[in-house]
């Protein structure tokens, strides 16, 4: 999933305070850009996708573990939310691997 924040920083471009937005996909900060003049800086596309890669690696080994948490707090809600999940969890994983993969 792909977030954008604004936030104040230091550019050396301007060599002042001035808003930015920074994005992330997932967890992985992609790039910074300067609101003021443009400039910005991105991260190596090749390793973006190799952390995405082990991020959901990990998330896939853990998910039997937060399954049975989840069946262990509320087994009633587990039950009755169970069946869309299986049905729009390949969808959501689909979209978020395709916006990691997406050349801007």
């Amino acid at each position: 999933m792909t977030t954008e924040m604004k936030t104040e920083l230091f550019c050396l471009h301007c060599g002042r305070e001035c808003l930015h937005v920074i994005t992330y996909v997932g967890d992985q900060l992609k790039r910074v850009r300067c609101q003021q003049c443009g400039t910005q800086i991105e991260m190596d596309r090749k390793r973006i996708i190799e952390t995405y890669t082990t991020e959901v690696i990990d998330r896939v080994l853990s998910k039997p573990h937060r399954i049975t948490e989840e069946i262990r707090k509320d087994l009633s809600n587990f039950i009755k939310s169970f069946p869309i999940r299986i049905i729009t969890k390949p969808l959501r994983v689909a979209r978020e691997i395709m916006e990691v993969i997406k050349e801007d």
